[in-house]
């Protein structure tokens, strides 16, 4: 009878060690699955979404979420935690759309308030609440992400004042970046990531109203600090920013800068 005891003492603890194992492995697979890159959203709330441009985005070197939420372009942060995600500092443009867009972008935003963990398979991404469902979204093919690549895209940013000087330059094969006038451009390989990256950034922004920015400060023209401006060329064509501050860019390319400030070191 001790005998017995014993060893279904011992298939017991087997049993919670086997299991103790299988979640500790399924924490690591997720973990271990990086968000990076762009999602159009296939379903919110349970429904087929009626907005193909629905996306999100992630950048995970800068741990930024971006994307469109039905009216407006989005931006946040995001930590991660096995399976487990919150979005934090959200916010958009501001934009004035029909009240059924409006519908849309408040129910969008509301669903990442409302996200506490995510599960990515292949291209999916599903967004639940505990175990519901919020969101589901599919991440472009390669083939169509390499057809995004031939639109001959390159961005420019610049920052100067009387004592500093920034110039960024980037193409998809290039990353060029001078940090002193007095210097050589220091020049570096693009990655096809990083360059998938800076499409996606691209994509959630309409580059056609870069020109009416507002600055959310204006010390450039007063106090003798930088004057920066983001300029992004597509097909030849160019969209620039109005001047603002060094450092503090508008909201909605706040994102892009920041990633290709990344990229330069």
């Amino acid at each position: 009878m001790k005998t017995i005891t014993i060893l279904l003492f011992s298939i017991l603890l087997n049993s919670c060690g086997s299991t103790q194992d299988t979640k500790s492995s399924l924490t690591q697979d997720m973990s271990a699955t990086p968000l990076n890159g762009t999602y159009s959203v296939t379903t919110l709330e349970g429904k087929a979404t009626t907005n193909s441009k629905l996306s999100i985005g992630f950048d995970n070197a800068t741990n930024r979420v971006y994307g469109f939420s039905g009216c407006n372009n989005f931006f946040g942060t995001y930590a991660v935690d096995g399976d487990q995600i919150t979005f934090s500092q959200l916010g958009s443009t501001k934009k004035m759309c029909p009240e059924a867009e409006n519908t849309i972008e408040t129910n969008f935003l509301k669903t990442l308030q409302e996200t506490t963990n995510y599960k990515v398979t292949g291209n999916a991404i599903t967004l639940l609440h505990n175990k519901k469902e919020l969101l589901n979204g599919m991440q472009a093919s390669g083939t169509a992400d390499t057809q995004k690549q031939d639109n001959g895209m390159s961005f420019r940013y610049s920052a100067s004042t009387r004592g500093s000087y920034t110039l960024i330059e980037i193409d998809q094969n290039t990353i060029k970046s001078q940090f002193n006038r007095s210097e050589k451009a220091t020049v570096k390989t693009c990655s096809k990531a990083d360059w998938s990256t800076l499409q996606d950034l691209t994509d959630s922004i309409d580059i056609e109203t870069l020109e009416k920015l507002d600055p959310p400060s204006k010390a450039h023209q007063y106090d003798g600090a930088a004057a920066a401006s983001l300029t992004i060329i597509v097909n030849g064509k160019q969209y620039s920013t109005p001047s603002f501050d060094a450092g503090n860019p508008p909201a909605a390319i706040a994102v892009l800068v920041n990633k290709i400030f990344a990229l330069t070191k």
